[in-house]
C-alpha cells in the first residue's frame, strides 16, 4: 500500500487543524474497519510512513499478545512520543510520569507528614544533574511495585521497565521546578500538587484502592502534556514532508497522531472508552476554555464491530434508514473527512467515534499484482471472487499468474492443481472464523453455508425458524467480524445483506465438494433451507432454493408468471436476487457446456405450449445463473446471451415502461448483471 492509497489520503486529510488562531479543535477517534484479510495493518504501515518525521506520532499494537491496560498504553505512547524529533524540542510528559511515580511509590498511607516527606525525598533522589546507579535502583524498585500492585499488566511489564526510565529522565532536571508549576495538576482540585500526589497514591494502594480512578488521573495527565506539548511541535518544519492540500503560505498546524493496530483486541476498546470518557470530563470542567480540546488525531483499526459504536452509527450489516434516523451509515474512508464526522446531517447524533470502511483493492491495483491488464479475463476473476480482499489477491497471486483464465471455466479457482486439500477449506481456516466461538469449528461454518449466503438470514432482525446447531452464533460471528454487509437493491422493497463474496463462495463451494459421510451435504442443507416455513412462504426464496438445487424449471416458471404482473425493475431485483444461488454443478464442466444442458432440462420439463417469453426467462436464468458465480471466469459471449435476452423480452413485454429492462441488457453487455 502506497502512500496514494485511499488509508493515507483521509489520514491526511484529517490531520490539518485548519485554523489559523487557536490550533486545537474537537478531534475524533478513526476507526478504519475491516474483515481479517483486509489489509487494515499494512494501511496503518502506510499511515506511519507518510507521516515520516514531518508529524508528530506514536503507537500502540493490541494484537501482540496478551491484554493491554490503560496505563500500559499511555506508557509506550508518551515514551514513543517523547523521542527526538528533527528540529524540534523533545516532548516532555511531566505531569503524566510525576504521577506515574507517584503510584509507584510505596508509601505507609498512616501518617501525612511522613508520606509527604517521603515522597518528596523519593522526587528529589530522582532529579539529580548526574545519574547513579541508585537512581536505577530506585526505578527498578519503583517497577517492581507498578507489577506487584497490577499497575501494569503482566505481559507489558518488561515494556514499562523499559519505557519508564525514559521517561523519568527526559524531565530531569525539572522535577522540583515542574511541581512548582503544577497548579492545574488533573483532579487536583485545588489541593497542593504534592496533595493530590498523595491522595492519588493513596487511591492504588491499601483499601481505598481504585482502579479506574488511577486510570482516570493518568489519562488526565497524559492529555495535559499533550495540550502543552502540542503548540511547540505541531507547525510543519521548513523542508519538513508536509503534503498537505493546504497553501504553504497559510499559517497552519498538524495534529498529533496516535495510530493504534487491532482495538478488538483485549484493552483496546477499553482505552478508547478511557480517552474519550477523560476528554469529556475536561471539555466539562473547562467550559470556557478555547484550548480544552487536545490535539490528539487516533487512528485506530478493528476486524469487529463493537457496541459502543452502534449509538450514532449504523451496523454495517444494517440497512439504510428512512431520513430523520439518530444514527448515521458509515462510509467509504474515500469519502471520509473531518467535516463529514464534525458536521451532522439534522438529527443525527453526534459521537467521539468515527468509523469508517477500510476500502478494497481496486481492479487496477490487483492487475498490476498479477502482471496483467485490467480487462483481463483472471484480473475480472481475481476482482470478483475475493471482493477486493488484499489476503485473498495475495492467495491467488501464484495460482493466477501460471495460469491462462480461459473464458467459461469453472475449476481454476476449485481444485488444487496438485490433487491436494480442497483450496476453498484451507482458505477457510486462513480467516480466523472459530476465534471467538467455543466449540464451533470451520465444519461447523461449511455446514451452515446456505443459511449463512441467503441474504434474507443475514439481517440480525430475521426471524428464522431452521432447526440447526450453531446457526445463530455463526450469523452474529460473521456479522460482527464484517463479513456483512447491507446492500438496498434498486426496485427492491426488502432490505438484504451480503455476505463478503470471497468467504460466501469458499463456503457453499467446500459444502459442494464434501465427501460423503464427512457431514450434512449441499443437497440436504439446501433443502432444510428450502422447506422451512420461512421460505416456503416467500415465492422469491423459494425460487432461490430451488435454482441452488438445480430446479431450473420452478424457476423459470415463477419468472414467466412475474414477467408481466409486477413493474419490470422490481421483476428484475428479484432476478438477480435468485440469480446469486449458488450451485454445486461440477467444476470440470465449462459454461457452455452447462449453459445448454440447463436450457435443455427447461425444455424437457416445460415442452409443450412455450412462449417466447419463457424461452428468453430460460436462457437469461441459465447464463445469468453460471456467470454469477464469483469463481467461474467470465466472457463476452455470456454477458451478450444474457444482453439478448432482455433485449427480446422488452419486446414482448405488456407493459408501458420497458425501461428497467433496456438497462439491464445494457448493464448485461457492460459484464455488471448480474
Amino acid at each position: 500500500m502506497d502512500r496514494h492509497s485511499p488509508a493515507v489520503q483521509f489520514a491526511r486529510r484529517m490531520l490539518i487543524n485548519r485554523e489559523t488562531g487557536n490550533p486545537s479543535r474537537p478531534q475524533p477517534v478513526t476507526l478504519l474497519l475491516g474483515p481479517v484479510g483486509s489489509g487494515k495493518t499494512t494501511a496503518l504501515e502506510a499511515i506511519r510512513r507518510d507521516l515520516g518525521w514531518g508529524v508528530v506520532h506514536a503507537g500502540f499494537d493490541f494484537g501482540q499478545g496478551g491484554r493491554a491496560g490503560t496505563i500500559d498504553v499511555l506508557t509506550k505512547l508518551a515514551y514513543s512520543f517523547s523521542r527526538k524529533w528533527r528540529n524540534r524540542p523533545k516532548p516532555q510528559f511531566i505531569r503524566f510520569t510525576i504521577a506515574l511515580i507517584a503510584v509507584q511509590a510505596e508509601l505507609s498511607g498512616r501518617n501525612r507528614d511522613e508520606d509527604l516527606a517521603q515522597l518528596k525525598s523519593l522526587l528529589g533522589s530522582l532529579d539529580r544533574i548526574i545519574w547513579t546507579p541508585a537512581m536505577d535502583s530506585t526505578l527498578d524498585t519503583l517497577t517492581e511495585t507498578a507489577k506487584a500492585t497490577g499497575l501494569v499488566e503482566p505481559p507489558y511489564a518488561d515494556l514499562f521497565r523499559q519505557t519508564f526510565p525514559h521517561l523519568v529522565r527526559n524531565i530531569r532536571p525539572r522535577l522540583g521546578k515542574a511541581l512548582r508549576s503544577l497548579a492545574d495538576f488533573p483532579h487536583a482540585e485545588g489541593r497542593s500538587p504534592f496533595d493530590a500526589l498523595l491522595e492519588l497514591n493513596r487511591l492504588a494502594h491499601g483499601s481505598a484502592r481504585d482502579a479506574k480512578a488511577v486510570t482516570e488521573w493518568l489519562m488526565a495527565a497524559f492529555l495535559g502534556d499533550v495540550r502543552e506539548n502540542h503548540p511547540r511541535l505541531a507547525r510543519p518544519e521548513e523542508k519538513s514532508p508536509c503534503t498537505c492540500d493546504i497553501s504553504q503560505q497559510r499559517r497552519h498546524w498538524h495534529n498529533w497522531v496516535v495510530v493504534l493496530d487491532d482495538v478488538d483486541h483485549p484493552g483496546g476498546t477499553e482505552f478508547l472508552a478511557d480517552l474519550i470518557a477523560a476528554r469529556e470530563r475536561h471539555a466539562v470542567q473547562h467550559p470556557n476554555d478555547r484550548d480544552a480540546h487536545d490535539a490528539l488525531l487516533v487512528i485506530a483499526t478493528s476486524g469487529r464491530w463493537h457496541d459502543d459504536w452502534g449509538t450514532a452509527w449504523l451496523a454495517p450489516w444494517k440497512p439504510v434508514p428512512a431520513a430523520g434516523s439518530v444514527a448515521r451509515p458509515m462510509v467509504d474512508c474515500e469519502e471520509a473527512s473531518y467535516d463529514d464526522w464534525a458536521n451532522p446531517a439534522n438529527g443525527a447524533l453526534d459521537s467521539a467515534y468515527y468509523p469508517v470502511r477500510i476500502s478494497p483493492q481496486s481492479i487496477g491495483r490487483i492487475a498490476r499484482i498479477l502482471d496483467s491488464g485490467a480487462r483481463t479475463p483472471k484480473v475480472t476473476l481475481a476482482h470478483r471472487a475475493t471482493g477486493g480482499l488484499p489476503s485473498a489477491v495475495e492467495q491467488l497471486t501464484g495460482r493466477l499468474r501460471a495460469s491462462d483464465a480461459r473464458e467459461g471455466d469453472r475449476d481454476l479457482l476449485t481444485t488444487d492443481p496438485r490433487g491436494g486439500e480442497d483450496p476453498c477449506y484451507t482458505r477457510l481456516t486462513k480467516l480466523a472464523l472459530t476465534e471467538h466461538l467455543d466449540d464451533v469449528h470451520v465444519d461447523d461454518f461449511v455446514t451452515a453455508a446456505p443459511f449463512a449466503t441467503a441474504p434474507w438470514l443475514i439481517p440480525d432482525a430475521a426471524q428464522s425458524r431452521i432447526d440447526q446447531p450453531h446457526v445463530g452464533r455463526i450469523l452474529t460471528e460473521l456479522r460482527t467480524s464484517l463479513w456483512v454487509t447491507a446492500r438496498n437493491s434498486p426496485g427492491s422493497t426488502d432490505d438484504q445483506a451480503a455476505l463478503h463474496p470471497w468467504i460466501a463462495a469458499n463456503l457453499v463451494s467446500a459444502l459442494a465438494r464434501r465427501g460423503d459421510g464427512d457431514g450434512p451435504t449441499y443437497t440436504g442443507q439446501f433443502k432444510a433451507l428450502r422447506d422451512d416455513p420461512d421460505t416456503a412462504q416467500d415465492p422469491v426464496r423459494l425460487a432461490y432454493c430451488n435454482l441452488a438445487l438445480g430446479d431450473i424449471g420452478e424457476v423459470v416458471t415463477f419468472f414467466e408468471r412475474e414477467f408481466n404482473r409486477i413493474p419490470h425493475a422490481e421483476w428484475i431485483a428479484k432476478l438477480e436476487l435468485v440469480l446469486n444461488a449458488p450451485d454445486d454443478l461440477p467444476p470440470e464442466r465449462d459454461h457452455a457446456e452447462l449453459y445448454e444442458e440447463l436450457v435443455n432440462l427447461d425444455n424437457a420439463q416445460c415442452p409443450a405450449g412455450r412462449s417466447e417469453i419463457r424461452n428468453n426467462v430460460a436462457r437469461l436464468i441459465a447464463a445469468g445463473w453460471l456467470t454469477a458465480n464469483p469463481f467461474a471466469v467470465r466472457g463476452q459471449a455470456q454477458h451478450q446471451v444474457i444482453a439478448n435476452a432482455f433485449a427480446a423480452l422488452a419486446t414482448t413485454s405488456h407493459q408501458p415502461d420497458v425501461g428497467a429492462l433496456v438497462s439491464a441488457k445494457e448493464a448485461a453487455r457492460r459484464g455488471e448483471f448480474p
